[in-house]
């Protein structure tokens, strides 16, 4: 009596699985293929298309030549590079150096990044948001932090600091916090450049 209960659990066991391996359901589909307009409008790659509004394209030209004249014109190269005894994080330097220690850390690992003897370390404070923190390698002192909306570019040879590095996705007219400003270390504190 038992063999034949057996013999049918395992022919259920079977069908079961047969039917679960054979069965066409719309799980496999994406929300795109669902929605004929959505899948036509997700096949475009708007990624990777920059913005073509032509009052945006003017604001991001004059962006992009004041930052490259200021990179290129030599004004602010740093006379030599710091080859001593990178110095820890001073955690008394700055009200925020604790708060951010462990991220602060990682960041001074990388060496010197910025105008011959310093490192900028960018942390995250929300969507669109980074802190850029400026720290004297040679006393392991936070000297600045600023914050922007859309990256910050700055060199190991050069004294220019550019907040917002202009870019041809942003539409500036939109995004206020994103222009670019450009800024000049002197004596371990950031300079406006007009």
């Amino acid at each position: 009596m038992m063999k034949p209960n057996l013999n049918y659990l395992l022919l259920l066991l079977f069908a079961t699985i047969v039917f679960a391996c054979n069965s066409n359901t719309n799980e496999d589909k994406d929300l795109g293929s669902t929605h004929p307009k959505l899948e036509k409008q997700l096949a475009r790659d708007t990624a990777n298309l920059a913005m073509r509004n032509e009052e945006n394209e003017a604001l991001y030209e004059r962006y992009r030549i004041t930052t490259e004249e200021y990179e290129k014109s030599g004004d602010y190269a740093i006379g030599s590079m710091f080859r001593g005894r990178l110095a820890p994080l001073d955690e008394t330097s700055h009200t925020d150096a604790r708060t951010f220690r462990t991220a602060l850390r990682e960041g001074l690992a990388k060496g010197v990044n910025f105008a011959g003897k310093y490192t900028v370390v960018t942390v995250g404070c929300g969507t669109a948001c980074q802190q850029h923190f400026i720290v004297d390698r040679e006393s392991g002192k936070i000297v600045e932090k600023i914050q922007g909306s859309a990256g910050a570019k700055y060199s190991p040879n050069s004294r220019i600091f550019t907040l917002n590095p202009p870019d041809s996705t942003i539409n500036y007219k939109e995004c206020q916090n994103c222009k670019p400003q450009t800024y000049e270390l002197v004596n371990g504190k950031l300079k406006k450049l007009d």
